[in-house]
């Protein structure tokens, strides 16, 4: 952003330790607060961001307790990650009753903007939200604004990561600027492209001069499975003697 652009306003909810709003910051938007309910989120960040840390369930809030927020700025951006478990595959277990609680959280969102309506509005979530009716319900509640959504796979925009998020763009100020669809990078970029350079250290071992470089401890069939393994690959990849039994029952069969 210029110096003379127009100030944009944000607020960041389900903002968790920060990582949106350190990216709305570092693109020149005045983040004004996160909201969230775990309060091992607040130093993290509140020391990376020059914002307030609010401690509350988002299900509680009100379109008028947000609107303070957004005073000093010409826009208002309204920002929402809503945790979606039912989606997740790392949630097998339990799921069916994790549903109405989680799905309720995108109500919310959805909810607070059709009370707030701000000038622009922005979510990302897990792809499969796009099939369920829960989605259909925040789209409508986005009625009067342009709307862009997609589903972006991250290694397009330079991230060393098979994955995909839904991303959602909407603005009260027309559609210029909304679409999704480009391709930012040409070669996708490889976790060796990212750390690759760092020195070698140990299973179970830290760099000394790098407290981020650090290294699982492994046992010795857990090595041996690494070392198995092919880029791509899975773990039928692997001789008969180093799959685990829980890859050999049914329920395991498509981990």
């Amino acid at each position: 952003m210029s110096d003379d652009s127009p100030t944009i306003s944000a607020v960041d909810l389900f903002c968790g330790v920060g990582g949106l709003t350190h990216g709305l910051v570092r693109s020149g938007i005045n983040v004004t607060a996160g909201v969230d309910l775990d309060p091992h989120c607040r130093y993290p960040f509140e020391a990376n961001n020059s914002a307030p840390f609010i401690e509350q369930d988002v299900k509680d809030l009100k379109a008028s307790d947000l609107k303070p927020y957004f005073a000093d700025g010409k826009y208002s951006l309204l920002a929402g990650c809503a945790p979606c478990q039912p989606f997740s595959t790392y949630s097998q277990k339990g799921r069916s009753k994790k549903r109405g609680m989680d799905w309720r959280l995108v109500r919310n969102f959805g909810s607070i903007v059709a009370d707030l309506q701000p000038d622009l509005v922005t979510m990302e979530n897990v792809v499969q939200l796009a099939d369920h009716e829960v989605f259909s319900e925040f789209l409508e509640s986005l009625n009067g604004y342009s709307v862009s959504w997609a589903k972006v796979e991250c290694t397009k925009i330079g991230i060393p990561q098979s994955r995909k998020r839904l991303v959602l763009l909407a603005s009260k100020l027309g559609g210029h600027g909304l679409d999704l669809a480009p391709q930012f990078v040409q070669s996708p970029r490889t976790v060796r492209d990212e750390i690759g350079k760092l020195p070698p250290i140990a299973a179970g071992g830290q760099h000394p001069r790098d407290s981020l470089h650090i290294a699982s401890s492994l046992s010795e069939i857990n090595m041996k499975r690494i070392q198995a393994s092919k880029p791509g690959g899975t773990w039928r990849d692997w001789d008969p003697n180093l799959i685990a039994a829980c890859h050999r029952k049914e329920t395991g069969s498509t981990y």
